[in-house]
């Protein structure tokens, strides 16, 4: 049998159970998450639950306050505009080292993984769009073949994931997302590995300004 092929354990289904119901917006910012209901709700003990919970914690998902218990972290600008930033500067290196260390293999599959997004673009699929964006990514930073590098973004990537899918809703910042793939993919071509790091640095920040303008109208 395959790795891939094993059944989930239940700390793992527990965790990413409640980090699709974070992002997906059934649990609110603020919310606080009660063990004894959980524990009910999935038939499981607390063993399990709080060892999820402190892989949610890890990720930015729920923070755990003494006397308040475990709730959904709030979203803040000075959050966002720390995480972005950290995030832009990591994967902007990744994607220079990626280029570095050319490989036709990894061309062929962002150009492959580029025509399904089209697809999902012209099916107006947002959600399968984002999945196969970050599986984009995704691919540019194994690239890089720098563990440490790579474990780092992962942790922020995790952190970001509950708003990007917000921002690619935008019919416009859908076009652009598009544009930027192909302008990332042209750059691998060219093994342009300072041209990839700039388009990455670019396309991270410009997030913030859209994530400033969600924000300040949601909490007028």
């Amino acid at each position: 049998m395959k790795k891939s092929d094993k059944p989930k354990s239940l700390v793992t289904f527990i965790t990413e159970d409640l980090e699709e119901k974070i992002l997906e917006g059934k649990l609110k910012p603020g919310q606080r998450l009660i063990e004894a209901e959980l524990c009910k709700a999935y038939g499981i003990s607390q063993t399990p639950l709080r060892e999820a919970l402190r892989i949610l914690e890890s990720h930015g998902y729920v923070v755990h306050e003494p006397r308040k218990g475990v709730t959904v972290t709030q979203i803040t600008l000075n959050d966002i505009e720390e995480i972005y930033h950290i995030r832009a500067n990591l994967e902007s290196m990744a994607h220079y080292w990626a280029v570095k260390k050319y490989d036709p293999e990894v061309l062929a599959q962002l150009k492959k993984l580029q025509k399904q997004m089209l697809l999902e673009v012209s099916k107006k699929n947002v959600k399968a769009y984002f999945e196969l964006n970050l599986k984009f990514h995704e691919v540019l930073i194994n690239a890089c073949q720098n563990k440490r590098l790579i474990n780092m973004i992962q942790t922020f990537v995790k952190q970001t994931k509950r708003y990007r899918i917000d921002i690619l809703k935008s019919p416009e910042r859908l076009k652009r997302s598009v544009k930027a793939h192909e302008k990332i993919i042209q750059s691998f071509e060219d093994r342009d590995a300072k041209k990839a790091e700039k388009l990455r640095k670019e396309s991270i920040l410009g997030n913030i300004e859209i994530f400033t303008g969600k924000f300040n109208k949601e909490n007028k």
